[in-house]
């Protein structure tokens, strides 16, 4: 299996929660204000791309706020 990409693997300066700290959440994109809150991926896929394939799913921060349990837990990564 071929190694996913990390936040890990960013320069300490692009990472959004550095890039949060130093700049504040207007300089961030949806999805790295939303992996700083799932805070780590599952083996094999970045937090990044779990919280990419959330905005995806669900088109927008409203959609995944009416998003039901069972629909949030249908996105791999996410668990109760």
């Amino acid at each position: 299996m071929e190694k996913s990409f990390t936040v890990a693997d960013l320069p300490t300066e692009e990472r959004p929660r550095e890039r949060l700290a130093a700049l504040g959440p207007e300089a961030l994109a949806i999805h790295e204000l939303l992996a700083i809150i799932l805070s780590r991926g599952i083996n094999g896929e970045s937090v990044m791309t779990t919280s990419q394939k959330l905005l995806s799913q669900f088109k927008s921060l409203e959609g995944i706020k009416e998003a039901s349990l069972e629909d949030l837990q249908n996105i791999k990564g996410l668990g109760l």
